[in-house]
């Protein structure tokens, strides 16, 4: 009796457990790695082909009972073939003693070995620079259909209702939104922006606007800490280069592998020179240069960010206001256009996270950016924001958790950062960690009561502004 007890206990807990099979992953994977595998293109701040950010793991879909009912969108450029500064410091000088080494063939370089034997035949991508510097590549326009794609599929109600988007004067961003509307179901009118008009022209292109800005901040610091990290590196590929190489050499190289990775549509065999710590070091270099030239290591910095912010808080409130009324109103002049897009440079998404807080680190800039060693616990890293076509935007979130009456709506506001979500340090309470519409438009105008004055702080005359443009 008592054994037959036991076995029909045994019956009865077996109906609370699935058997796995053999085909089941198991809950935690065998290997702590999760197959991981270190990407270099992944880690070149302003020079990689796009890449979704991972961000902080947020669900990039709307949150539950919430539908974005507005957007809007800062884009950086396609990829180019270089970019006239890092080509003319670090990459030319280095193609120049590639092409010493050849035969008389032309065809074939002599001396190259081991990690850099492929150079023997490797063929230039950048094989004329004088028609293809700051233009962007047949690559650089098929991605950027692509993430026009993407963006319809994220926005399928919303990217249809676009009328009219706005590019600066420069090819690179006139062609980057050219190829971009092609993925778009309707025709798009592209609006040049001008220094006219002075309120898009300080949003969308600050830095060509004012004139303190100088590209020049974080250049001796960054080149400090190249002659550091290089250092080690030469040493090892000395031996199987034809020609001395130098620290720029070594930058220029991994410049390359970010360019003609680019360029081609695949990665390059240069990344492959590298070792994973080194290119965690290059990634540093730039993250160091940008902190100080266009991040929180600037004071220029949320002064050029704050203009953005403060027009699209205005355009998300002038939709927001009707729903918060007992008898619904018209917006005056509004054309239905509920997704909005502008296209840029990759200094603006920098000043935007800045002025926001995203990527800002609670610790004092002189701890953060050593020039003698990598600081592995920065928040600052803009691999993550500055991709060719990467971008920052704007959601206003809709959501209605107790009913279907539009008087029922709460409203809320959300920063999304190269396709992923990115919590406002000071406001995240919302639904996804979104920040409540009311409380967004306060740190907005909070922060353009300190950092307004725009035209004050970058010694802008009319003069002056036209001067530099």
């Amino acid at each position: 009796m008592g054994r037959s007890l036991s076995l029909l206990a045994c019956v009865a807990l077996l109906e609370f457990f699935t058997p796995v099979s053999s085909n089941q992953i198991p809950l935690y994977p065998e290997e702590h790695s999760q197959g991981y595998k270190f990407d270099a293109l992944l880690h070149l701040p302003g020079i990689s082909p796009y890449f979704d950010a991972i961000g902080s793991g947020l669900d990039h879909a709307a949150p539950r009972y919430c539908e974005v009912t507005a957007a809007s969108y800062l884009i950086r450029h396609a990829a180019i073939y270089a970019n006239d500064d890092d080509y003319e410091k670090y990459i030319e000088p280095f193609l120049k003693k590639l092409n010493t080494t050849h035969k008389s063939s032309k065809r074939v370089r002599d001396g190259w070995t081991g990690p850099l034997a492929f150079f023997s035949r490797w063929k230039n991508p950048i094989d004329d620079p004088d028609n293809q510097m700051e233009q962007i590549t047949p690559q650089g326009r098929l991605d950027s259909i692509k993430v026009g794609k993407h963006l319809l599929s994220r926005y399928p109600t919303l990217v249809p209702t676009t009328k009219t988007i706005y590019a600066d004067k420069k090819s690179r961003t006139q062609d980057t939104a050219k190829a971009f509307t092609r993925a778009f179901p309707q025709k798009v009118e592209i609006v040049e922006m001008k220094s006219d008009n002075k309120t898009s022209f300080h949003s969308q292109v600050p830095h060509k606007a004012c004139k303190a800005f100088s590209k020049e901040p974080g250049d001796n610091e960054m080149a400090a800490f190249i002659a550091v990290y290089t250092q080690m590196i030469v040493a090892r590929l000395q031996g199987h280069s034809p020609v001395e190489l130098g620290a720029s050499d070594i930058v220029g190289l991994q410049q390359l592998c970010g360019y003609e990775s680019a360029i081609r549509g695949k990665k390059s065999k240069i990344c492959d020179i590298f070792t994973d710590s080194e290119w965690m070091a290059y990634e540093y270099a730039w993250d160091l240069k940008y902190s100080l030239m266009v991040g929180h290591g600037n004071p220029l910095s949320p002064y050029l960010g704050f203009p953005w912010l403060n027009t699209t808080s205005g355009l998300m409130s002038k939709f927001h206001a009707p729903r918060h009324h007992d008898t619904p109103q018209e917006i005056p002049g509004d054309d239905g256009q509920r997704f909005f897009l502008s296209f840029t440079h990759r200094e603006v998404p920098p000043f935007i996270a800045t002025a926001l807080g995203l990527f800002n680190s609670s610790n004092a800039e002189a701890e953060e950016f050593p020039t003698d060693h990598i600081n592995w616990s920065r928040h600052w890293r803009m691999a993550e924001l500055v991709p060719f076509l990467g971008h920052i935007g704007i959601e206003k979130l809709t959501c209605n958790f107790n009913s279907v009456d539009p008087q029922d709506d709460q409203e809320y506001i959300r920063i999304i950062a190269n396709s992923s979500p990115r919590p406002i340090p000071s406001c995240q309470g919302g639904p996804g960690a979104s920040c409540i519409f009311d409380q967004f438009t306060q740190i907005i105008k909070r922060g353009m009561e300190r950092y307004g004055d725009f035209d004050g702080v970058c010694g802008n005359t009319e003069k002056t502004v036209m001067a530099a443009l």
